[in-house]
């Protein structure tokens, strides 16, 4: 592992742990007077938000993968185009030199023909100047001497147009090269834009590799998070199931319970009531007692609080009453008591509400007694 990957892990760690601190610092006082159960359970979330935390960065770094991955491909087709551009421009330059070696020589076709032209037009000169001595000495043949003169001027003419048209052609040998020029400058844009927009790739694909590490980096620190948490909901589940065996206190219950919510004595559901559920069969644990949200429930005996949640009943409270009796208060909106805290008949111990698996706002009472589910009525009317 690099110094820089050295570094980023620590600032993850360090950044995990100010999160924690973060979240957990409202609740010290809270989590000072929790129960191992309570604890347990507040790890338990911790762990689930931890594997989500790791869920979520996984998704990140797959992102950032498939990022890089696309302009990788991207440059890779970028720099094959790159190279093709390359060769035009190496093939460009040599049809250049060539048209630069065709023009070279054409200029020194158009001094050569100037000068041998020059020469004949010296050398038609003195014969003109010589022609008219001759006509001055009495040549009688005059048709003789005209026809002379009219070779010296086709002799003229014709040099003149040769001259003209070398020129000609160097000319247009010169717009050629002008537009291989132009060709060319065209091609060093095309080669310049290509560059720049690999280097543009290059740092994209830089900017993914460090989100890869930098998301590969809380990663670890997330999975190392989450084994010192499961370490301490190793330790909660012990201090929890000692708490459990300890929480057998022997109480005497004289076989009397109060009515948990006076003044609300109508049962939309009995103990043994058939019902079904969610299209499953089911027979009744306890009574449904109906009443508004927020009433108050108070202990039917006297007892310990030994469970407080229930996937069915939702907020709950378990009060032990000792000779293996217990009631069970269902569907709370909160309770206000706390596993291990001892009761006596009578004390509020939370209100009504319609949490867990309810259609509605009421009490669910219940009476166990070894363990099973028994009728609450004989312990009510006696």
């Amino acid at each position: 592992m690099n110094r820089q990957s050295k570094f980023v892990r620590v600032v993850c760690l360090v950044v995990v742990a100010l999160m924690a601190i973060s979240i957990i610092a409202p609740l010290l006082m809270a989590f000072a007077e929790e129960t191992p159960k309570e604890r347990m359970e507040r790890i338990k979330k911790e762990i689930e938000a931890s594997k989500n935390e790791i869920s979520r960065l996984e998704g990140n770094k797959e992102q950032a993968e498939q990022l890089k991955q696309h302009y990788l491909a991207l440059a890779n087709a970028l720099k094959a185009q790159l190279a093709a551009i390359k060769e035009d421009i190496a093939a460009q330059r040599e049809s250049i030199e060539a048209k630069n070696a065709e023009i070279a020589a054409k200029v020194e076709d158009v001094a050569r023909e100037k000068a041998q032209f020059e020469q004949r037009m010296k050398g038609m000169y003195e014969m003109s100047r010589q022609s008219n001595l001759a006509m001055l000495l009495g040549i009688e043949d005059i048709s003789q001497m005209q026809r002379f003169t009219e070779n010296l001027q086709q002799i003229t003419v014709r040099d003149t147009e040769l001259v003209a048209n070398l020129r000609e052609q160097q000319a247009e040998l010169e717009q050629q090269r002008a537009e291989l020029e132009q060709q060319l400058a065209e091609l060093a844009d095309r080669e310049q834009e290509a560059t720049d927009t690999i280097a543009e790739y290059a740092n994209a694909i830089q900017q993914a590799d460090n989100s890869i590490s930098a998301a590969q980096a809380q990663i670890t620190a997330q999975e190392e998070y989450q084994a010192d948490l499961a370490a301490q909901y190793t330790a909660a589940k012990k201090e929890w199931e000692e708490w459990v065996r300890a929480q057998k206190v022997d109480m005497e219950f004289n076989g009397v319970f109060q009515w948990p919510i006076p003044g609300y004595y109508n049962l939309s559901s009995d103990f043994g009531t058939k019902r079904v559920i969610y299209g499953v069969a089911d027979v009744h644990r306890g009574m449904d007692i109906p009443a508004p949200a927020g009433t108050k429930i108070y202990a039917a005996a006297d007892g310990v609080v030994s469970t407080s949640n229930h996937w069915s009943y939702g907020i709950s409270v378990k009060l032990s009453h000792g000779n293996d009796v217990a009631t069970i208060y269902g569907h709370m909106s909160s309770r206000v008591v706390s596993d291990g805290q001892v009761v006596t008949k009578g004390q509020l111990i939370g209100y009504v509400g319609s949490t867990g698996n309810s259609t509605g706002n009421h009490l669910h009472f219940e009476v166990n007694v070894n363990g099973a589910p028994v009728s609450a009525w004989p312990y009510l009317k006696s």
